[in-house]
């Protein structure tokens, strides 16, 4: 049977959702995965850096702070992200390269879009506590998500 997040939060209506409205730029529909942290303030040198890192399925979610100033991935990260087994990224910012990133076997959530790279200074932090959309979220939660909504657990939900 396919779950979706709508079912996952009737059955576990004690699970937090993020309380923004994202996009969903992969090719990826519902996808659920352990959680990596990072804070990124226009900034991408960390994304690049662990999406670089074997992700064993894991999902990273990049507080940006909403930024629309710079894109914290493109083209070429989501490429490195797919070939290292990560199963999606969800940003509180933005992408860009939309047209190439629709091709990635990738759940790929932002905000929105802009053309502009962002600044390379390794400015940031990787699993660090993050809080936006109205919850916090902490390396090694778990997030479900599609195109209703992502959520956030602190434990394994059963997708049965």
């Amino acid at each position: 049977k396919y779950m979706t997040t709508p079912d996952l939060s009737d059955k576990y209506p004690q699970v937090d959702f993020l309380n923004l409205q994202f996009t969903n730029f992969g090719k990826k529909g519902f996808f659920s995965g352990k959680i990596e942290t990072a804070i990124c303030p226009d900034d991408n040198s960390k994304v690049k850096q662990i999406l670089g890192e074997e992700g064993n399925g894991k999902i990273l979610i990049i507080d940006g702070q909403g930024s629309t100033r710079v894109a914290l991935m493109g083209d070429i990260i989501a490429e490195s992200a797919e070939k290292n087994n990560w199963q999606a990224v969800i940003i509180n910012g933005c992408v860009r390269d939309v047209e190439a990133l629709s091709n990635f076997n990738l759940g790929i959530f932002a905000l929105g879009s802009v053309p502009k790279k962002s600044e390379k200074k390794d400015r940031g932090e990787i699993g660090i506590d993050i809080k936006f959309g109205g919850i916090s979220i902490e390396s090694g939660n778990w997030a479900y998500a599609d195109e209703s909504g992502i959520l956030i657990s602190k434990e394994q939900l059963d997708l049965d």
